[in-house]
């Protein structure tokens, strides 16, 4: 339990309180991946920065959730630690399932256990934030 003074006495907070708090402030964000559709996707290579402690996926996402057509993006995370792979050998790029939050991690919820599904098995990893970017596709 926290102690916070306030106008000469004491308020007792726990650590929801503090994280809630914290939120409301937009000091603690966690990751949101649900703005990100995936399903049908292409992962077609995956690439580590130690230095910025990033793991970037050059991936083929559908346009929309109604459309056929893939386009090249590239899946950002960042604050990347334990990036696992349990996958099988299967022919071809992994065809991607689903992208999702399996775990928020620590009392604050900074990092956030995040899992990419695919035909092959899946993927784990920890981080703060994932994004989606444009690009153009590499040869």
């Amino acid at each position: 339990m926290a102690q916070l003074f306030s106008l000469g006495h004491f308020t007792r907070m726990d650590i929801s309180d503090i994280k809630t708090i914290l939120a409301e402030q937009g000091l603690v964000m966690g990751v949101d991946v649900s703005g990100i559709y995936v399903h049908d996707g292409k992962l077609l290579r995956v690439i580590e920065d130690a230095q910025k402690e990033a793991v970037t996926m050059d991936v083929l996402l559908p346009a929309s959730p109604t459309s056929d057509d893939l386009i090249p993006r590239l899946l950002i995370f960042e604050d990347v630690y334990g990036y696992q792979i349990f996958e099988g050998r299967v022919d071809g790029c992994p065809t991607i399932l689903d992208l999702s939050v399996v775990e928020k991690l620590g009392n604050l919820g900074k990092w956030s256990r995040v899992r990419l599904d695919t035909n092959h098995g899946y993927r784990e990893l920890c981080c703060t934030s994932v994004r989606v970017c444009d690009h153009e596709p590499v040869a």
